[in-house]
C-alpha cells in the first residue's frame, strides 16, 4: 500500500510562519510536522510515501531527500502551479499505484491505518474516507453517511444534514483519476466525492478518535501537547 500525502498548501492562515517555511515543515516539539506524519505512517501502514509538493517544495525535498534516514522511501511529484487536491492527484498519475491512501499534510490521526486498508478491501469501493463523529465538536460536520456507511452527501456549507466531520485520510482505488480532469484545478471534496456519492463509489470508516490538524495558530498548539 502507498501512501500519497497532499504537501502543497501555501498555509495562508499562518503567515507570517508560512512566508518562509512550508506547512509540513512546521516545528512541533523539536521536528517538522510532517516527520511526525511519516513515523506514524511507517508504524501502521507502509514505508512508501509519495510527497505531492508545490509550495516550497524544495524545502520539504532538501529536508526529507529520500527518505532513507528516516526509514521510509519517499518520491515526489511537483505541481508547476496549484492544481487542488483533485489536480494534484491527477498530476501525480505516473506516480501513484493501483490502491494508496491519501492523507492531507496538515492532518494527524493517530489509528491504525491497516484497518482502513482491510474495511476498503472489504467494501469493494473506489474510494474510502474516513469520518469522525465530532463528539468533541471540534469542526462543522460535513459529510452524510448512513447506517451500511456509504456517503450520502458532503457539504461544507450545511452542517445540520451532515452527519460526521472528513478526518482527512481516504483510501482508493487509482481509478479515481478517470473522474478529475487534466491539467485543471478540481477539488476531491467540491468536484469529484459528489460524483462518487452519485455512483455509489465513496464509503465511510467511522472512527471516534478525534483528528488533529495545523491549519490554525489556536490547532497549532493544540496538537503540541499530543505529538512527542
Amino acid at each position: 500500500m502507498q501512501a500519497v500525502i497532499l504537501a502543497g498548501g501555501k498555509g495562508t492562515r499562518l503567515r507570517p510562519i508560512t512566508c518562509t517555511i512550508p506547512k509540513p515543515l512546521i516545528s512541533i516539539n523539536g521536528k517538522p510536522f510532517l516527520q511526525h506524519q511519516l513515523e506514524f505512517i511507517k508504524s501502521h501502514l507502509t514505508d512508501e510515501i509519495l510527497l505531492l509538493v508545490s509550495y516550497l517544495g524544495e524545502k520539504i525535498e532538501d529536508y526529507f531527500d529520500d527518505g532513507s534516514k528516516f526509514g521510509v522511501k519517499i518520491d515526489y511529484c511537483y505541481e508547476k502551479i496549484p492544481l487542488g487536491t483533485a489536480g494534484a492527484l491527477k498530476n501525480a498519475e505516473s506516480k501513484i499505484k493501483d490502491e494508496f491512501i491519501l492523507f492531507n499534510g496538515d492532518t494527524y490521526l493517530p489509528i491504525d491505518y491497516r484497518k482502513i486498508i482491510d474495511y476498503f478491501h472489504q467494501c469493494k469501493a473506489i474510494g474510502v474516507v474516513v469520518v469522525y463523529g465530532n463528539s468533541r465538536e471540534i469542526a462543522s460536520k460535513n459529510i452524510a453517511v448512513n447506517e451500511s456507511g456509504l456517503v450520502m452527501n458532503y457539504n461544507k456549507n450545511n452542517s445540520k444534514k451532515m452527519t460526521h466531520v472528513d478526518a482527512g485520510i481516504t483510501a482508493f482505488k487509482k481509478s479515481i483519476l478517470d473522474f478529475i480532469p487534466r491539467n485543471k484545478i478540481c477539488s476531491l471534496e467540491e468536484d469529484i466525492f459528489p460524483k462518487l456519492i452519485k455512483a455509489k463509489q465513496l464509503y465511510s470508516f467511522a472512527t471516534n478518535q478525534r483528528f488533529y490538524d495545523i491549519g490554525t495558530p489556536r490547532e497549532l498548539e493544540a496538537i503540541k501537547g499530543i505529538l512527542k
